[in-house]
């Protein structure tokens, strides 16, 4: 591969069409951490497939002179998934977005915004609710763009996705390897030191190591059936949320 972080001619372009090289590999041939070769946008994240970076929340507005949401758009983020609640940080979908793109010279009408929340250090309201964010990812991965994951830290919330993605994409086998792959990307994140585990909580781990027992669940089950036999697989209740959205830049739902 002509990849080769180390050398000065590589522009970000080229970088961004290399890591869609990558992408075309089979999950076992590619390198591991992607980090080694995939560079960081910004030192808490980490590559969890060539075409899918998982962060921490992307907007400082204390510190706008080094915008994490201008490393992720350089970085070839155009599509963000939000998993915070309304309220519990300022938001960055919309004008901030919107402006940082332009800045950037990015037409801002090919970013998407989308916005599932999920309580700090708790599980999706329903399997259904994590589908839909699996589906925003397929679908993003379908048309060959990359998209970022965050929650507030990018540890608990962010981590149960990813993981979740990982076993339904198939680059893991099972729950426990997903978890291996973010335990080996994660090491790899500056906080690691600080918060040593991703995801956060017993139960989250419990739905990454369970996911494909649950989808098993439930594609022989109604939604009700589903979402009550996956409580039971993880032996947590689900914290129900109020709230979703999908959409791209000018059409932001909260």
């Amino acid at each position: 591969m002509a990849y080769n972080k180390t050398s000065p001619s590589i522009t970000i372009g080229d970088q961004q069409q290399d890591q869609r090289l990558l992408h075309a590999l089979p999950p076992v041939d590619r390198p591991s951490p992607l980090t080694a070769v995939c560079p960081r946008p910004i030192p808490n994240s980490y590559w969890a497939t060539p075409l899918l970076l998982a962060c921490e929340y992307p907007w400082t507005p204390k510190n706008p002179n080094k915008p994490k949401l201008d490393a992720l758009l350089k970085a070839g983020v155009r599509t963000f998934i939000d998993l915070t609640e309304s309220g519990e940080l300022l938001p960055y979908a919309g004008r901030v977005l919107s402006s940082r793109a332009v800045h950037l010279g990015i037409d801002p009408e090919t970013i998407e915004y989308h916005r599932f929340p999920i309580r700090d250090r708790s599980l999706p309201k329903s399997v259904e609710e994590m589908y839909r964010v699996l589906d925003v990812l397929r679908d993003n991965e379908t048309r060959g763009r990359i998209s970022a994951v965050h929650c507030r830290g990018g540890i608990g919330r962010t981590g149960m996705v990813i993981g979740c993605w990982l076993v339904q994409s198939g680059v893991a086998k099972d729950g426990d390897e997903a978890l291996e792959v973010i335990a080996k990307e994660w090491r790899t994140v500056e906080k690691c030191n600080r918060y040593p585990h991703s995801p956060e909580t017993g139960p989250q781990f419990e739905f990454v190591q369970n996911f494909q027992a649950i989808q098993e669940v439930a594609s022989s089950c109604t939604a009700v059936a589903a979402t009550a036999a996956a409580t039971a697989v993880t032996g947590a209740a689900a914290v129900v949320v109020v709230g979703d959205s999908s959409s791209s830049l000018g059409m932001v739902s909260a």
